[in-house]
């Protein structure tokens, strides 16, 4: 798979597309769209990134993320824009929602505003999250066990 450079010191004006991978060490102002691995270590600024896989290890990005698999968020990373992913894994700063099928890890050096949605989720003792929390699975074992809970207190009775 053929992987295209921008830069430090270029900027870019105008959607990015590419069938391979990408690493942005320069500024883009306009949407991304990639099938391969984004690595980041400049700026994004646009409406939407739909990418393979991301690897963000450090700059800005201020748009919203479509990732078919893994986006990793470094320390050195902010984010502002909603998340779709496979999983994750949370290190620097995401303000907006973030939509996980699998795993959502979130690192000590954290700091995440929004929503979240994920099947699980691991949190570091000193990450900073402002966030409401929904399971993304259909799984209601919490109120059956508490419904179980409550019929055998009845029974009790």
């Amino acid at each position: 798979m053929e992987k295209s450079y921008i830069p430090k010191g270029m900027k870019v004006t105008g959607d990015v597309v590419s069938d391979g991978d990408l690493q942005i060490a320069g500024e883009v102002n306009g949407n991304v769209s990639i099938e391969g691995t984004l690595e980041l270590n400049g700026s994004v600024m646009g409406e939407n990134i739909k990418v393979g896989s991301v690897e963000l290890t450090e700059g800005t990005i201020q748009s919203n993320i479509e990732c078919r698999e893994h986006i990793g968020i470094g320390s050195g990373v902010t984010v502002i824009g909603n998340i779709k992913a496979g999983d994750a894994e949370v290190n620097g700063a995401v303000k907006g929602d973030i939509n996980v099928e699998q795993n959502l890890a979130v690192g000590s050096t954290a700091v995440v505003e929004g929503e979240i949605a994920c099947k699980s989720i691991n949190v570091d003792l000193g990450a900073v999250c402002d966030v409401n929390l929904k399971r993304n699975d259909q799984d209601n074992k919490a109120a059956a066990f508490f419904e179980e809970y409550l019929r055998g207190k009845k029974d009790e009775e």
